[in-house]
């Protein structure tokens, strides 16, 4: 998350807030008035919001903060805000609320300076030096409110005694039961996870039910079908189910979870999901799996598999076990070696392309981005493909603009050409198909990466997504293979360069028509977020 919000204008509205709270608090204090003005002795003073819990904040306190403290000796003060206590974190919630801070750019690290907010560990590692030299120049700046004073200005309410002296018994209150699912990794929830434990302290008969999605997405289908939720947007997280209502992705925010608390604050609402039908939502979601999603993914798997760029290599291959004699038995040994060593290394790099993305902190936050720019890039592909097509057509194939460098196909030539000439060619072979597969990357990725991208955005793929790169792996190697059982029985390079040849323009066009899907589809993702 990256932000950087100059704001001045809230900054009195708070102050004219905690003073209106807690007058009497003030009153006590050695500073009648709380402002942001010059600190005695040009010293900057600030509060850093965070959670244990939270790995960028862990950055910022471990080394963000030491490298700026070592550099500004006592010139520099941030007092630590835990934002799992409801004191602090109800102060978070008014300076967030009257700096109009927008939801998306909600969460810890938050780090409070003067009039100055920054957010995330980028922010604040690209901007506090700016902010400190800033306020330096002003003759420092203290806190806006002492920290010893916040636990007293923004302590969750107490009942009020009677003349007497007696605690006033208020009139009980029925429970009120939440549903709310989260998804490790993300910053949406966690965000979602300090709303729901604030709202806890402030009405006592609220109870929070926590589910992990990637281990209770049944029961979130099942609250899906019961609530009519669309299909596209089941298992999102965060997620709130109350009564009959819930809240989805960003509408999960402190102000909507407190109006649908005192929404049921009268009546409760009961944990009706706790009866809930296992086998129907299991159903539900396995006839989805059926749907449009694991066809495309291996339609995809199949037309790379199809790649001319793969193609090209493999009857180059063909063609050389032929020119050293290897025939019989011997090509299907050295095709299955070279079809492992090709298919292990497209997981790998499938693997390490998810991980990648999985772990980038803000994923849901970059997901409309990353979904576009994707878009971007299948059409243009497709729009490649389909000049390719009309080349092809015309009777030009070797004018085609989709196909790998004339150089790495000299490479890939090379590595075969030496893979042949020794001893052990089995082994061998699985670490040329090894080689090969990384250098034909780069034609074939073109494929690959889009189709991660678009099980990424499909939520009922996100936890199936090992089956589907073992899937999309598995078509994409289905051709090599064939082509090798097509050579044990006699198959030469010529008959095989002719069918692709043959079937070119068929190729492109299926090439062409997969992008669009893919395209259109990651489009309709953005729109529909």
């Amino acid at each position: 998350m990256r932000r950087f919000l100059r704001s001045i204008l809230w900054l009195p509205i708070l102050l004219a807030l905690v003073a209106f709270i807690a007058p009497s608090i003030w009153a006590q204090s050695p500073t009648p008035t709380p402002k942001a003005s010059p600190s005695p002795g040009g010293v900057v003073r600030g509060y850093l919001f965070y959670s244990p819990f939270c790995p960028h904040c862990k950055k910022v306190i471990s080394e963000t903060l030491p490298a700026f403290k070592k550099k500004y000796g006592k010139q520099l003060e941030i007092t630590l805000l835990d934002a799992r206590d409801p004191s602090n974190y109800a102060f978070l919630l008014a300076i967030e609320e009257q700096a109009k801070v927008p939801p998306q750019y909600r969460g810890v690290p938050f780090l409070v300076i003067g009039h100055h907010i920054l957010i995330g560990e980028l922010d604040i590692k690209e901007h506090l030096e700016e902010v400190i030299e800033y306020y330096l120049q002003q003759g420092g700046v203290d806190y806006l409110i002492p920290p010893d004073a916040i636990k007293k200005i923004f302590a969750p309410p107490t009942p009020t005694p009677t003349p007497s002296g007696v605690k006033a018994t208020p009139t009980p209150l029925p429970l009120i039961h939440i549903a709310y699912f989260y998804t490790t990794g993300c910053n949406e929830c966690e965000q979602a996870y300090y709303d729901l434990e604030y709202l806890k302290s402030q009405y006592p008969t609220l109870r929070i039910h926590y589910f992990d999605v990637q281990k209770d997405a049944p029961l979130w289908e099942w609250l899906g079908e019961k609530n009519h939720i669309p299909a596209n947007k089941r298992l999102t997280t965060p997620a709130v189910f109350i009564g009959d209502d819930y809240l989805l992705g960003r509408d999960v925010n402190y102000e909507n979870l407190e109006a649908l608390v005192k929404k049921y604050q009268a009546k409760g609402a009961e944990p009706f999901w706790e009866n809930w039908d296992r086998e129907e939502a299991l159903n539900s979601i396995l006839n989805r799996f059926r749907s449009l999603g694991p066809l495309t993914v291996a339609l995809a798997g199949l037309v790379d598999g199809l790649n001319p760029c793969a193609f090209a290599t493999l009857i180059f291959f063909i063609s050389y076990l032929a020119l050293t004699g290897r025939k019989g038995w011997e090509v299907l040994a050295v095709g299955a070696a070279f079809a492992l060593g090709v298919f292990f290394t497209y997981l790998g790099i499938g693997f390490g392309f998810l991980k990648a993305l999985q772990s980038i902190p803000s994923l849901q936050k970059l997901s409309k981005v990353i979904y576009a720019l994707t878009a971007v890039l299948c059409f243009a592909l497709a729009a490649g493909n389909i000049s390719d097509f009309v080349k092809v057509r015309k009777g030009n194939p070797e004018k085609m603009s989709l196909r790998m460098p004339i150089r790495l196909r000299r490479v890939v030539n090379r590595i075969v050409r030496q893979s042949m000439q020794v001893r052990y060619l089995v082994p061998i072979s699985l670490i040329t198909g090894l080689l090969i597969s990384l250098i034909e990357f780069t034609c074939t990725g073109q494929v690959y990466l889009p189709t991660i991208i678009f099980m990424m955005g499909v939520p009922e793929m996100r936890g199936k997504a090992t089956l589907y790169l073992m899937e999309y792996n598995l078509l994409f190697i289905l051709p090599l293979v064939l082509i090798f059982v097509g050579a044990f029985f006699g198959t030469s390079s010529g008959q095989l360069s002719k069918l692709l040849n043959r079937h070119m323009v068929t190729i492109k066009a299926a090439t062409a028509f997969l992008f669009l899907c893919l395209g259109a589809w990651l489009v309709y993702a953005v729109l529909i977020q």
